[in-house]
């Protein structure tokens, strides 16, 4: 359960700010407003994240219960997004909750949620495991931040300290009871959602997520973030320094894989937490019925609810027809809805053994390493530095070995030269040169890996009328969904795979240079207002250095409090 008081969030609309900025009162303990640097919190004291094909229970209940699929909500929301965008004819967003202070918001998806995206298919104990793939990741302070920060906002001060590398008592060590999890089964698919918190006057079953909000200084230069650390919340409403700036940017960005978390999860929403890495500004509940205002046009669940299950239906289908096809394999497969009209999927199978999976898996694994050892803090890897300094060695044993051959070498150099010049044999013009030597050994190029491809197009029918779209769904409508999966033609699956790619590495492989020419107007204009926080945020610091830190309390009849606030030295 949360603590702190934050449940009071859970059932208030709207943003709850840690600070009344007019009051100056604290809506809750002062002691969440500096948030504790990752530095200085033990991560190797939680317990690992396991991805599906590496844990053993899920494995065990997925063989259990007979189903052929196992995945985890953030390995499998990528693919259901792209499912949303093609079921909904590509629905724009509704943001009619915005405020007129809000200029011209984009009512289309940012385009990181809308490029295609890839999973591996993995071959499990006589099931097939979802793993998003990780070709693409990088390390960023926010998600290390976030593991900390459900810690803090779940336990108690005194038992998050524990965590602080500079305390003297050792962190409490999370056993494998520590990562609490709900299962669900959908069709063919046992679907894993980690527990992150409870309370039981929530609807249904009282779950809900936990959710750490970066501000948008941060999240447009994660690399460099240190520059974006003064920018503030200090608004409701505005384009900046406002909550509503970070909710709009949510809804383009995040907020669909949330909703298909909160869904898989069997959640009633999420508990969003925001910060500027140093700093809490304050916390929203949003139930699945405010995300689906948004991403669906109507409170009523009924269409998200029916989206979600011909999504994974859908997504059954497809994952049946690629282990048909490649029933030795692990697979990638690679999901991209087009933006013409009509809308189709276009669906990319590729057969890969288990230990090149591994090793794409893994590929990014020294890049994580560094960061964490140098970002983050902790121990560098013992046997990786061992492994270092064993390479160097050799390549000094090499180097001493090829000096010495070079030495002889050198003495039977004319020797050879003579022999060599006798045995020349002038070429014919127009006639390469007869293989000879390391030529005649040179292995044949191996061939291509066979890909397999298809499209998938559907049509909506409500009430029996043809739709682009279901608009205003109620529960008593009746809406039916024809799909139709095609194989691509073999000659044409190369290209499609290769357009994908293409798609991909625009967005995901540009190098830093090429980010940051991009952003650059952006990352100016954001670093004007980074500046201006910062300066206010001092002097915010002294003006609570002289008033001392009220925190709210109920006063007046019926509360059990005295007639006076209480200041944080009293409490």
């Amino acid at each position: 359960m949360l603590g702190y008081g934050l449940d009071r969030v859970l059932f208030n609309a709207g943003v709850y700010r840690l600070q009344d900025p007019r009051s100056r009162v604290y809506n809750f303990d002062p002691y969440l407003e500096e948030i504790m640097p990752v530095q200085e919190f033990d991560f190797d004291a939680l317990t690992a994240y396991k991805t599906s094909s590496q844990d053993e229970s899920l494995l065990a209940i997925t063989k259990e219960h007979g189903t052929k699929f196992t995945g985890s909500t953030s390995s499998m929301s990528g693919v259901l997004s792209q499912f949303h965008h093609l079921i909904s004819g590509q629905r724009l967003l509704n943001h009619k909750m915005l405020s007129q202070t809000f200029v011209a918001p984009s009512n289309k998806f940012s385009k990181v949620s809308r490029a295609p995206t890839s999973i591996f298919l993995r071959r499990k104990n006589g099931v097939h495991a979802i793993d998003a793939d990780k070709s693409f990741d990088s390390p960023n302070v926010m998600s290390w931040l976030g593991h900390s920060m459900e810690k803090l906002l779940t336990t108690t001060p005194e038992e998050f300290e524990k965590f602080r590398r500079s305390n003297a008592a050792e962190a409490p060590k999370e056993d494998g009871s520590a990562r609490c999890f709900h299962y669900s089964k959908q069709g063919n698919f046992l679907i894993r959602s980690q527990l992150d918190a409870y309370d039981p006057r929530l609807p249904g079953a009282g779950i809900f997520d936990v959710k750490t909000r970066a501000v948008v200084s941060i999240r447009m230069n994660a690399e460099e973030y240190e520059t974006g650390l003064g920018y503030q919340l200090r608004y409701d409403h505005g384009e900046w320094e406002s909550y509503e700036r970070e909710f709009y940017d949510m809804s383009r960005a995040t907020m669909l894989k949330y909703s298909l978390q909160v869904r898989m999860g069997r959640m009633d929403g999420i508990f969003v937490a925001y910060h500027n890495i140093e700093r809490m500004f304050g916390f929203q509940y949003l139930s699945l019925a405010d995300m689906d205002r948004v991403l669906h046009g109507q409170t009523d669940p009924c269409l998200g609810d029916q989206e979600f299950k011909m999504s994974v239906h859908l997504f059954d289908e497809v994952l049946q027809r690629a282990t048909e096809r490649f029933p030795d394999n692990e697979i990638r497969l690679t999901f991209h809805v087009s933006g013409k009209t009509p809308s189709y999927m276009a669906i990319i199978a590729e057969p890969f053994t288990s230990e090149e999976v591994d090793n794409i898996q893994a590929s990014k694994k020294d890049i994580f390493d560094e960061f964490k050892w140098k970002v983050v803090g902790g121990q560098p890897d013992e046997s990786k530095m061992q492994s270092e300094w064993r390479d160097i060695q050799e390549r000094v044993n090499e180097e001493l070995i090829s000096e010495e051959a070079t030495e002889q070498g050198e003495d039977e150099e004319a020797i050879t030269n003579d022999v060599n010049a006798s045995n020349v044999e002038e070429q014919p013009k127009g006639e390469e040169p007869s293989a000879t030597g390391a030529q005649m050994t040179e292995a044949p190029a191996q061939a291509e890996k066979p890909i397999m491809g298809w499209t998938l197009t559907v049509r909506n029918r409500v009430n029996g009328n043809t739709t682009d779209r279901p608009e205003n769904l109620e529960p008593s409508d009746d809406w039916a969904l024809e799909y139709f999966l095609q194989e691509i033609p073999e000659e044409g699956r190369g290209k499609v795979h290769a357009n994908l790619q293409k798609s991909i590495m625009s967005i995901f492989g540009q190098d830093q240079a090429a980010r940051d020419v991009d952003l650059r107007f952006y990352r100016q204009k954001i670093q004007k207002w980074t500046d201006a926080g910062r300066r206010w945020q001092e002097e915010q610091k002294e003006i609570d250095e002289k008033m001392g830190k009220q925190i709210y309390r109920p006063l007046g009849p019926g509360s059990e409090a005295a007639s006076t606030p209480v200041s944080s030295q009293d409490k």
